[in-house]
């Protein structure tokens, strides 16, 4: 379920949604990327990529899962995520955004 907002979030026109098309995970990886140097929460993921909370809670758990997001620590209960840094999945899916970026541009 997406967000219908007159404003343009992150996701939308992001170079990996250009390629890989609009799916919910391809929009959480690139919200992650667009702060890629902080942690933060399912509600400023969704925002960030255009989903409803509910969405990013689908998702969030299959991206854990193949190493591409980690849960980094919980705050006033609410889980935090980033990018994994340590995975080599997540730094290619980021060295391949920045190739991107290159080419397509950011929007």
């Amino acid at each position: 379920m997406e967000l219908e907002t007159k404003n343009e979030t992150y996701a939308e026109g992001h170079a990996l949604t250009k390629l890989f098309g609009e799916s919910a995970k391809t929009k959480i990886i690139a919200a992650l990327l667009s702060e890629s140097d902080v942690d933060v929460n399912v509600t400023d993921i969704a925002d960030l990529a255009g989903l409803h909370r509910t969405t990013v809670y689908d998702h969030i758990d299959d991206l854990e899962a193949l190493g591409v997001v980690e849960q980094t620590r919980t705050v006033s209960g609410s889980p935090m995520y980033q990018i994994n840094r340590d995975s080599d999945v997540a730094e290619d899916i980021a060295q391949l955004h920045w190739d991107l970026l290159d080419v397509v541009g950011e929007g």
